[in-house]
């Protein structure tokens, strides 16, 4: 029996199952895209060209992605299913021609289950009879995908200093995250110095609806007045003496996103009148000008005073303050959430040993003494604190230096404390100790003789992280490490 190789090409079973699978390809009525599993358009069939109203040659060998941000789609099916490794499907929309498509995206998969190739489909669903209902679920699945982008952004804030292993903390930013995905105009944020009101700001802005949007922020103390209110509203040309042409504000720039009043308690009085009036009207006249101009972005204030106290004592506008809070958000001082004292700390950690090409660490009795310190300048000190530690220890194990450093501060430190204070100790030590030698949770569960559920819920009472560090590396005494 002769072989394939013998059969003249013309007439091989896999060139004619070849022939017809393009000839499929080719006069489909729905559109068909082919990718690599970077994203890389391999090819695309007429009916796609035809409906995105675009040529071959424009797209094919370009990443997927670039079709997005030129907007010829709002959203990528290919690229939701290498996010998510399964088959997605939703309505999409083509920024051309305001069509609505419901697309298929399916990965094709190697000998060994990883993704090979995404082919997505995608057929007309504009006129059809059922779009409201393929509408709302899409508009389901948004709002979902949303949540999961929020969640997303909650671990890459373990990277800007954020962390929210504590009860408090993570109570606060399931508010921050109601606050940015909600219509408020205007948010309050309040906090003591350093507790990372501007980071929260940005987090507000990026997981709401004008993260596409400007961030533009002010220190409200950094000018005075007349500068202050030129800054925040511009000027035409010849407003005032020098001023030879015009220039948007800072309320313009932020059109279409969020600008961000830091220190707001700083803003001067004779300010405090125009922007109450600004807020009020949802307009405002640059300096010189005749015509007013919408405020087409979200407001955040921040401040680390009692704005009521202030407007108590006739500091601050009372009707400003009631404008400013109507949406509140208060973020707790660090020696309120203890819990989150250690992910802060290997966090700032890990980017100074990366920054000083170091290698320090913290044993369990160095991050006892910083969760019994009270912090009074909270994430700041903390990194303060660390970032002396890291240039000045000779040590890699930096429990001297913090012992010599803190010496009595501690809150409670070195006080004796009952039997269950000790067993606590000794079994966070157990879990620090594991985790220098285990790269996962499965291994730290089967070297303590536990199930993995009970050990994360061990790790979360001691306020210890099991989530995966981008780096993976450094030695320390710390579950930073570990994959589950």
């Amino acid at each position: 029996m002769s072989d394939e190789s013998s059969i003249p090409p013309s007439r091989s079973p896999s060139r004619a199952l070849e022939r017809h699978l393009r000839a499929v390809f080719e006069s489909a009525a729905d559109g068909i895209w082919i990718t690599s599993a970077d994203g890389t358009i391999l090819d695309l069939n007429p009916a796609a060209l035809a409906r995105n109203q675009l040529q071959a040659e424009e797209v094919i060998g370009r990443n997927v992605q670039s079709i997005v941000d030129q907007g010829v789609v709002d959203r990528s099916a290919t690229l939701e299913v290498l996010k998510r490794r399964r088959q997605v499907s939703f309505v999409q929309q083509l920024g051309r021609t305001g069509q609505h498509l419901l697309v298929t995206g399916i990965p094709v998969l190697d000998a060994a289950g990883e993704i090979e190739q995404v082919v997505v489909f995608e057929r007309d669903v504009t006129d059809l009879k059922n779009m409201r209902q393929v509408m709302e679920e899409d508009r389901r699945a948004r709002r979902k995908a949303q949540e999961e982008l929020s969640e997303l952004n909650l671990m890459e804030l373990a990277d800007r200093e954020i962390v929210a292993e504590s009860k408090e903390m993570r109570q606060a930013l399931s508010t921050c995250l109601k606050l940015a995905r909600s219509e408020a105009p205007v948010v309050l944020i309040l906090g003591e110095s350093g507790t990372g009101k501007g980071l929260l700001a940005k987090f507000l802005h990026q997981s709401g609806p004008h993260a596409a949007g400007p961030f533009i922020q002010i220190s409200c103390g950094s000018l005075p007045p007349a500068l202050f209110e030129a800054e925040l509203f511009g000027h035409e040309q010849g407003a005032y003496s020098g001023a030879t042409e015009a220039k948007a504000g800072l309320l313009e720039l932020a059109r279409g996103g969020t600008f961000f009043l830091d220190e707001v308690a700083d803003l001067p009085l004779e300010i405090q009148s125009k922007l109450l009036q600004c807020l009020d009207q949802r307009s405002y006249y640059p300096l010189g000008g005749r015509q007013a101009r919408s405020v087409d972005c979200r407001i955040l204030a921040a401040s680390n005073r009692d704005l009521g106290d202030l407007a108590a004592r006739k500091r601050f506008r009372q009707d400003l303050y009631y404008r400013l809070s109507g949406f509140e958000l208060r973020i707790p001082p660090l020696r309120e959430r203890p819990e989150d004292v250690f992910g802060l700390a290997q966090a700032l950690l890990d980017k100074l040993n990366a920054e000083y090409r170091t290698r320090k660490r913290l044993s369990p009795r160095a991050v006892n003494l910083l969760q019994n310190h009270p912090f009074p300048g909270n994430v700041r000190e903390l990194q303060g604190l660390l970032h002396k530690a890291v240039v000045i220890s000779e040590d890699d194990l930096l429990d001297g230096f913090l012992a010599e450093t803190l010496g009595g501060q501690a809150r409670g430190a070195g006080q004796g404390g009952g039997l269950a204070d000790e067993l606590d100790a000794l079994e966070r030590e157990l879990l620090l100790r594991a985790a220098a030698s285990c790269r996962t949770t499965r291994q730290m569960a089967q070297h303590l003789g536990l199930s993995q559920p009970t050990l994360v819920r061990k790790l979360r009472k001691h306020g210890l992280r099991s989530g995966a560090t981008k780096s993976g590396k450094g030695p320390g005494l710390s579950v930073e490490h570990l994959t589950k």
